[in-house]
């Protein structure tokens, strides 16, 4: 039963009589369930026709049931929910709009609202509070087109926010925070919007989504959570594009058998596990993120995920591995930094084929590129300074190119190159290495005898000076930087203009491809360096 507190008693028998005289009368279910199965409450039903509760403050007792053709418009009112398990459910063409208002729960007390296949929904610029652990979820979305905007969702023993079988819900400039479950949990949605959110202090992540089509994930705020700030499981054409995300348990975002999905401008502060995860996902566009001191890799390419492109991100203070390609394909990265890498820049292994490393700038590695029992490498043009240990470090591959690279490290050799199935020139141009002291008596840029690699193998035709390379990775509009700073505001900004442009032609994940356009990069330095 819903009762008005006013001053005087007589308003509030008035408010009796009204509900009792527009509302069928109660029904009681002995049944509970949990939150997504639509549960019955062991408490009377208060079925709604069409009403307005406009500037009111109401206890509520009962479940509010808004039926087909009624509509409830909760607008600039406090609700109080003070019996345990009760909720407002919405059914089938039943509408419900909540405006400007306060919800909560006496302590102990669940509540829940609840929107059915073929209702409507519109909750805006309103707090929802449950009472901790022993309430449900907050808002579950089971209709199309839902909006969520604008709310505070907190303390709820469930999910924040559980969105099902539906499309063209948004979710937008919300505040999530101190759930139990999920922030914001979706399945087998499409065209999705989750897009403004804070979302912290959740017991599992902030955003997870499965089997769904067409979702985007964007400029959300994310923290503190037990596990991954997002999760994408069995999704498909969807992006994860310029969020922040701090203090995440596990991994900021995992993307799990996933395709065609662009993780793109994300910002990850801190995590306790890597930047970005791949789990057997198919072709990823992973471009402009900035991922700082992550507990793991800053992006793990890991188990059978293929046609992948990681290109213009910035990785700092890594604690293991900017870039790992483990037991993956087709890994195309281009025009990264990475500075302050305790371990390895960009580390393949684990049989992974086809990766192909271009421009890339590692400062400050533990060793700026490790390949170990991969296949088909493909290095140019990257720039290497300060290794602690090796500037590049080769064991047990097959089939490899290393060739127009910058390679500072003083006193640091190459590392364990130990194959001769790998090319360290592309017979009319190698690498300049610092500790090479050879002649180069025809002034043609070209060292006159080799550079011994490491056990005998030999670049033939070792760079005198970085000239090369300088003109090798500005004839892709490309130094060694994508940002530069902003004489106005002093910010970092990324230079999206030709470069985009450049990077969008090179996102080629055929690898076939992939070594056509090294063919034609290799006819290019040919034609401009050959004697």
């Amino acid at each position: 039963m819903c009762l008005k507190i006013g001053q005087r008693q007589y308003l509030a028998m008035t408010l009796i009589v009204v509900i009792l005289l527009v509302t069928s009368p109660l029904i009681t279910s002995p049944q509970t369930n949990s939150l997504n199965s639509n549960p019955r409450s062991k408490h009377s039903k208060l079925v709604v026709s069409s009403q307005v509760i406009e500037d009111d403050t109401l206890l509520v007792s009962e479940w509010i049931i808004v039926e087909a053709g009624m509509e409830l418009v909760i607008n600039n009112s406090t609700v109080v929910f003070i019996q345990d398990e009760i909720a407002i459910v919405v059914q089938d063409g039943g509408i419900l709009s909540i405006q400007d208002s306060l919800l909560y729960s006496y302590p102990s007390c669940s509540w829940w609202i609840s929107a059915e296949n073929g209702a409507e929904l519109t909750i805006e610029q309103s707090t929802l509070t449950g009472s901790g652990t022993n309430t449900h979820g907050g808002i579950s979305v089971g209709c199309d087109n839902a909006v969520i905007d604008g709310c505070h969702i907190s303390e709820f023993g469930g999910d924040g926010i559980n969105i099902g079988d539906c499309t063209g819900v948004r979710v937008e400039n919300n505040v999530v925070t101190l759930c139990t479950k999920e922030g914001i949990i979706f399945t087998r949605t499409s065209e999705l919007i989750i897009s403004g959110n804070q979302i912290s202090d959740c017991g599992y992540c902030g955003i997870y989504g499965t089997g769904s089509v067409d979702v985007i994930v964007r400029e959300n705020n994310v923290s503190t959570t037990t596990y991954n700030g997002v999760c994408l499981n069995h999704a498909t054409d969807s992006e994860v594009t310029s969020n922040t995300f701090s203090e995440t348990g596990q991994s900021a975002i995992e993307i799990e058998y996933c395709d065609n999905i662009e993780v793109s401008n994300n910002t990850v502060l801190s995590s306790y596990g890597c930047g970005i995860i791949s789990i057997w996902s198919t072709n990823l566009l992973l471009k402009f993120n900035d991922i700082r001191e992550t507990v793991y890799d800053g992006v793990n390419l890991f188990t059978h995920s293929q046609n992948i492109s990681v290109v213009g991100n910035e990785f700092h203070d890594i604690y293991s591995c900017a870039i790992v390609s483990d037991l993956s394909s087709n890994v195309f990265v281009y025009g990264n930094l990475m500075d302050g890498i305790r371990q390895n820049g960009l580390h393949g292994v684990g049989d992974s084929e086809n990766i192909t490393a271009i421009m890339n700038t590692m400062l400050d590695c533990g060793t700026g590129l490790n390949f170990v029992d991969a296949k088909n490498v493909q290095v140019a043009g990257n720039w290497i300074n300060d290794s602690k240990y090796h500037d590049i470090n080769v064991e047990n591959c097959l089939e490899g190119l290393v060739y127009m690279n910058a390679f500072f490290s003083s006193d640091i050799d190459a590392g364990h190159a130990s194959t001769n199935l790998f090319d360290w020139d592309n017979q009319s141009m190698g690498n300049y290495w610092i500790d090479y002291y050879g002649e180069d008596e025809d002034q043609n840029g070209i060292g006159d005898t080799p550079y011994k690699v490491s056990y005998g193998y030999p670049d033939n035709y070792p760079l005198m000076s970085v000239d090369p390379i300088h003109d090798f990775r500005s004839s892709f509009n490309i130094s060694a930087y994508f940002w530069k700073a902003d004489e106005n505001t002093n910010e970092t900004v990324t230079n999206t203009g030709i470069v985009d442009t450049q990077i969008e032609t090179l996102l080629v994940f055929n690898a076939s491809i992939q070594m056509f356009c090294v063919g034609v990069l290799l006819i290019i330095l040919k034609r401009r360096y050959a004697s």
